[in-house]
């Protein structure tokens, strides 16, 4: 039930499917840019066309680009940047129709390819991308233009290629290209990374440091080398060298907050929960506005009960970010554990919203369910329970929460097969894991 609060922040992709390297950070694709820049050179069909697109007057917008293309010729063809904008505003159905259209009226123009590739990445469908991203790059090089768009669209195409290298574990194919867009783009401070990341799994240590180490001195909101280095170590099971290579990273960057959060999270997915503790607490007087130090800070305090320090530190966290389901739903856990009743009704009320928001999750039903036992509604707290066993990756804490209902209510042989799951024979870290094992001995009679 303990949803792991660092997995989206410290977790490297070894396999990476949806990361483009050479992107952007605002994300808009080459035309899509080169557009915004026209508008904020003042082009006003331009920001027309913007305004009609916005409320989706698509031929008025089409319009619009055309007659700015009249008199700004430099911009990229009009269906292109109809299709570039789709594609930002994350509409892939119309982005593909709006490519197919860009494809006929500017057969030679390489960035429908491009936007397409990206749109079958995050699909993961790895093979399709990896042809669009080749065709994109051919008619960039076949282009006798050399303009920023091109170099956009090549860089990013390139960016394309090295994820789905790495999605196949194609770990050298993935190195020659990354190489390949660092030497049009040397200060890109992603693409070093997952260049990095291709070397460690080549198991070329060194040269996966030293690009490491590169990437964060021109990204400071990375990981530094020694700490990614131990996030890969982990990531492929090899604990020896990831703990070696955690303590060289706290060495490196002891008052760098990103780097405790780390080692927390490192340590509690280990088992070692002193430590989990230690780096923790480190993380939060180093950076006492994280939410991610919050997050692991109220983890470590709930695996280890104490109850009260994790609903000071989830309720921090939510206060910062209302919706994160993470800190809601172990902060309604926090409070149910807790023997008041005004705060297990307040668990309840924050295992209700998240319930009603994500209906289908299990975890958010495990911990309904658990609200409603702990109140004494035993007949809802089955029938929730019921529901989030059924659904997608229940957790251990779920089986547990289920088991200790039903033999409650005297059906010890079903309690028994619950507790009897193989899910619950995993080594990872879950709250309820010594009750779970002293209601099955108690239940088998031991």
């Amino acid at each position: 039930m303990l949803v792991s609060p660092m997995r989206s922040m410290v977790a490297v992709l070894v396999a990476m499917t949806t990361v483009f390297l050479a992107m952007p950070t605002n994300g808009r694709s080459a035309a899509a840019a080169e557009g915004a820049a026209a508008s904020e050179a003042k082009i006003p069909e331009l920001e027309e066309a913007a305004k009609l697109f916005r409320i989706g007057d698509y031929d008025g917008a089409m319009r619009a680009m055309q007659a700015a293309i009249k008199t700004h010729p430099e911009l990229p063809p009009a269906e292109v940047m109809m299709a570039s904008w789709f594609a930002a505003g994350n509409q892939p159905a119309m982005t593909h129709d709006a490519c197919q259209r860009a494809v006929m009226a500017a057969p030679n123009d390489p960035e429908p390819y491009q936007i397409l590739g990206e749109m079958l990445m995050r699909n993961r469908q790895i093979v399709e991308a990896t042809l669009l991203f080749e065709k994109a790059l051919s008619l960039v090089e076949s282009s006798k233009q050399a303009t920023p768009r091109l170099k956009s669209i090549k860089v990013r195409s390139l960016g394309g290629l090295a994820a789905a290298a790495m999605a196949r574990q194609a770990w050298d194919v993935a190195q020659s290209q990354l190489e390949a867009l660092l030497n049009e783009d040397p200060k890109n401070a992603s693409a070093l990374q997952q260049l990095g990341q291709a070397l460690f799994m080549q198991k070329k240590e060194d040269l996966a440091l030293e690009k490491l180490r590169e990437a964060a001195k021109l990204d400071d909101t990375l990981l530094g080398g020694e700490a990614t280095l131990a996030q890969l170590y982990h990531q492929i099971g090899d604990e020896k060298s990831a703990g070696k290579w955690m303590l060289e990273a706290i060495k490196a960057s002891p008052r760098d907050p990103k780097t405790r959060i780390l080692a927390a999270q490192w340590s509690y997915d280990i088992g070692k929960f002193d430590q989990a503790e230690e780096q923790a607490k480190a993380a939060v007087q180093l950076d006492p506005t994280s939410l991610n130090a919050q997050l692991i800070r109220g983890a470590v305090a709930l695996i280890r009960k104490d109850f009260k320090t994790a609903q000071e530190f989830y309720e921090k966290a939510h206060l910062q970010s209302p919706s994160h389901l993470t800190a809601t739903n172990n902060l309604a856990l926090a409070l149910a554990e807790q023997e008041e009743e005004s705060k297990r009704r307040l668990a309840l009320e924050y295992a209700q919203i998240n319930a009603r928001i994500y209906p289908e999750q299990s975890e958010t039903l495990a911990t309904l369910g658990w609200a409603l036992y702990r109140l004494g509604r035993l007949d809802e707290a089955q029938s929730t329970l019921g529901k989030a066993i059924s659904l997608p990756r229940p957790s251990p804490d779920t089986f547990y929460f289920a088991a200790r209902v039903v033999a409650e209510r005297g059906r010890k042989d079903e309690a028994r097969m619950l507790l009897q799951s193989p899910i619950m024979k995993t080594t990872a870290p879950y709250l309820m894991r010594k009750e779970a094992e002293a209601l099955l001995e108690q239940l088998s009679g031991r």
